[in-house]
């Protein structure tokens, strides 16, 4: 089945042995009720939508205490059982107030449910195992000859109360599947044993503790909707007439019927958790301290639906009560929080798993380099708050926190007076960012960047970029080859030369160095009073690399003439007055701490990272548009001939880009 296992829960019950709304009644301090606990099972087991079934009555103050909060974690709907929703000829009796039973509690939701999905009380506290188990087996199950259903199974002995009695559906098993059920309403334990009674205690009958019973947590297909509102008006016919007022047309009864028609297979599902429930008000104090007993265990957190910022926020060492927490920047792979406490100002920010697939690596990395730059900078008698980032550790100590999803946070000191900048607005701009990005270079000149780990493997190996390239031309997955072949030669013309940084590497002629490998006016912090670079931001990118791929990754973006998806390529060029700008902000802001080979490089890191750049689109657009996001048809195509066309430009200036060089260098 393509649709995913639903949850539905039954909660219209008032609990007329209770005294009350049991379903609303606290069972831990934070107001978590029974119903909570069951809910973060299932979203935990895999369960994404929940339909509560209740009555009009309750609704008010279902969606109040339960509904609205649960919200925000799951999709919810609502399905109401109501005493007149019967089928056409029949009438509620006279004086009737109890609901028709779970059969038709179910029947309630027929046209909401389109999948498979699984039924549990709102007042049963089940187990994690239970929804794990049930989750996994309906997501794989399919009517074939026979209906295929599910039940949780429990051993009798794990669901009885000390204070009354109890309904249970008693099972008869065989090879794991169910065989039969009988509703006994009337169970309760005698001192070590366990008795139901069929005459209201008048007589009692021994039950063995380890009987495997039902809890009515089920799953079904589709298939049992139809056969419920089937059978309903035969249970009417049926039973109005000697029980009006308390008639109930039970779920397990309509399973036992297709049971006994050889027309269903339940699997039984043997859960070893124990049953809490509260049946009746003295059950509630050994419902609240098993449920501190197991968050005491790590089982659950004490406080259930705090979401991940809310738990990240509580997780760091900051200076006083939050006050505010809002989104920040205009970042796409992080999401990033501003939170102003009462003793300060921090960035908050969950990190992309999906892009960083180790994240404590990344941290690592993050952590030397901060700690290296924040030292250096003292050195200088520089103001190591404002030159560089500072991270803020957890309240154990750690550099990160890992929340209850899985999620990775992290928390940086907020540098205030401060603004990042998405577009060059003047050649100063520019200039700024290319000091700060040579600062960068010259302050981490003595980092040991054979110890960073590569965030993303071989990022910019050019060479394993074009044999990712020849395969995708090989391959022509989307048959778009033959348009693109002046583009595809243009690659395979220039191949040699797109490796020769690595060569140079790898033969030792350019130094292994701290790169950051993603080189925009937007990482920089401009000072908001003097307009001078400070800062260097984002250090989720930073590896081992080299110096001029740096450099070259600005010039690319910066120095172009025109957008990078520009379309008129007339409009596309490197200008030169920028290319120098920006080599002088660079080369400032090193400090003399590249190497003569690095210095005369540059140019070369420049065509090299504008020729990748385009190859990668260019690529990318072979496979499919798979990588890059697209907005418009042939984008990625655009944007390789925006690279190819500036790389071009760059071939034809590159005697003035080398005496740029050379000039500023002297």
């Amino acid at each position: 089945m393509s649709e995913k296992p639903i949850l539905v829960i039954m909660a219209a019950g008032m609990g007329s042995r209770y005294g009350g709304c049991k379903q609303m009644d606290p069972v831990d301090p934070f107001g978590n009720l029974i119903i909570d606990f069951s809910l973060y099972d299932a979203k935990e087991a895999g369960f994404e939508k929940v339909i509560f079934l209740i009555k009009h009555a309750i609704e008010t103050d279902f969606k109040e205490r339960i509904g609205n909060r649960i919200s925000q974690f799951l999709e919810v709907e609502y399905a109401y059982q109501e005493l007149d929703a019967l089928p056409e000829g029949f009438a509620v009796p006279e004086g009737r107030e109890k609901p028709w039973g779970t059969a038709h509690a179910i029947l309630c939701c027929k046209d909401k449910i389109h999948g498979p999905f699984a039924v549990i009380n709102a007042d049963d506290y089940y187990g994690k195992r239970a929804f794990r188990l049930l989750y996994e087996h309906l997501s794989k199950i399919k009517d074939g000859e026979r209906f295929q259903y599910a039940m949780v199974g429990y051993e009798l002995s794990n669901t009885l109360t000390e204070n009354g009695s109890v309904a249970r559906g008693v099972c008869e098993i065989t090879d794991n599947h169910l065989a039969n059920i009988t509703e006994r309403t009337c169970i309760e334990k005698h001192g070590d044993q366990a008795q139901f009674s069929e005459d209201q205690g008048a007589t009692w009958t021994d039950l063995p503790k380890n009987t495997t019973v039902s809890m009515n947590m089920w799953g079904f297909t589709e298939s049992i909707l139809t056969e419920i509102e089937a059978g309903f008006g035969t249970f009417l016919q049926e039973n109005l007439a000697t029980n009006p007022k308390k008639c109930e047309y039970f779920l397990p009864s309509v399973v036992d019927h297709l049971l006994k028609a050889d027309r269903a297979e339940v699997t039984v599902l043997k859960s070893p958790d124990r049953w809490y429930g509260m049946t009746y008000k003295e059950d509630k104090e050994t419902v609240v301290l098993a449920m501190q007993e197991m968050k005491d265990q790590g089982l659950y957190p004490q406080k259930l639906w705090v979401s991940s910022l809310e738990e990240a926020k509580e997780a760091f060492a900051t200076k006083g009560q939050a006050i505010s927490c809002e989104r920040h920047g205009s970042g796409h792979i992080n999401d990033t929080y501003r939170l102003r406490c009462e003793g300060g100002e921090y960035i908050l920010q969950r990190m992309n798993t999906k892009v960083f697939t180790d994240p404590v690596s990344l941290m690592k990395n993050v952590q030397g380099v901060t700690a290296f730059l924040r030292e250096k900078i003292l050195e200088n008698g520089g103001d190591p708050e404002r030159e560089t980032l500072n991270l803020v550790s957890t309240t154990s100590g750690e550099p990160f926190f890992v929340d209850h999803e899985g999620d990775y946070w992290r928390m940086y000191r907020f540098i205030e007076h401060a603004t990042c900048y998405n577009l060059v607005e003047k050649p100063e701009d520019f200039y700024q960012s290319g000091r700060a990005f040579g600062r960068f270079q010259g302050l981490l000149a003595g980092y040991p960047a054979e110890e960073l780990v590569e965030t993303i493997p071989d990022f910019h190996n050019t060479p394993k970029r074009y044999e990712t390239f020849l395969k995708a031309v090989e391959e022509d997955v989307c048959g778009r080859a033959g348009e693109v072949a002046p583009e595809i030669a243009f690659v395979k013309e220039r191949a040699e030369q797109m490796g020769e940084a690595m060569r140079m590497l790898k033969a030792g002629e350019l130094p292994l160095r701290v790169t950051h490998n993603d080189t925009k006016l937007n990482n920089v912090m401009i000072d908001d009073a003097t307009g001078q670079a400070i800062c260097v931001i984002d250090l989720d990118t930073v590896m081992p690399g080299l110096s001029i791929f740096d450099f070259g990754d600005s010039i690319r973006f910066g120095a172009n003439t025109a957008l990078e998806d520009e379309q008129d390529l007339d409009q596309v060029s490197l200008s030169l007055e920028l290319f120098s700008i920006y080599v002088k902000g660079f080369l400032e802001g090193c400090g003399n701490r590249l190497t003569q080979t690095e210095v005369k490089m540059l140019p070369l890191g420049a065509w090299t990272m504008t020729m990748e750049c385009g190859m990668r689109f260019l690529t990318d657009y072979l496979q499919g548009d798979t990588y890059f996001h697209v907005a418009r048809e042939k984008h990625n195509l655009d944007r390789c001939r925006t690279q190819f066309c500036l790389v071009a430009d760059m071939e034809h200036k590159w005697g003035a880009m080398e005496e740029i060089v050379n000039q500023i260098a002297q």
